[in-house]
């Protein structure tokens, strides 16, 4: 069930680069190949490249190119964008992304001493059934 994921009328988009990044927008209007007219919560009406935006699986329908800023602030709170985008794989990448970002040197420490213990436990269990392993692969 994979669907393509088009630059059209309505499709969500997240800003991956420039003054806006990291915020949510919406197509409202292509101008040409490589560029399109954004608008969201918190994002002024403009002009952006594709190069630096990123396409989600979403897309708001019935948006249309003369569309309000408040009628499409309205169509984007019935849609519930902010919870569906934090839901999928993209919103949890970027999520992980920047608790990341903002971990300490201990915590950074921290995270390589556990990944240690997690590789550890993962090749002595793997050891231990070794033969069992094989034979369930034959």
């Amino acid at each position: 069930m994979d669907q393509e994921i088009l630059v059209n009328l309505g499709r969500v988009v997240y800003v991956n680069y420039g003054p806006e990044v990291g915020k949510l927008g919406v197509i409202v209007d292509i101008v040409n190949g490589k560029k399109v007219v954004i608008s969201g919560e918190g994002l002024a009406k403009q002009m952006i490249s594709n190069k630096r935006i990123t396409l989600t699986k979403f897309r708001l329908p019935e948006v249309s190119v003369g569309i309000s800023q408040r009628a499409l602030l309205e169509k984007i709170a019935a849609f519930k964008l902010q919870e569906r985008f934090s839901s999928c794989g993209l919103g949890k990448r970027i999520q992980k992304q920047t608790v990341r970002a903002g971990l300490n040197d201990f915590q950074r420490f921290k995270v390589q001493v556990l990944k240690k213990k997690l590789g550890k436990a993962l090749r002595t269990s793997i050891n231990k059934n070794r033969q069992a392993i094989l034979a369930k692969a034959k």
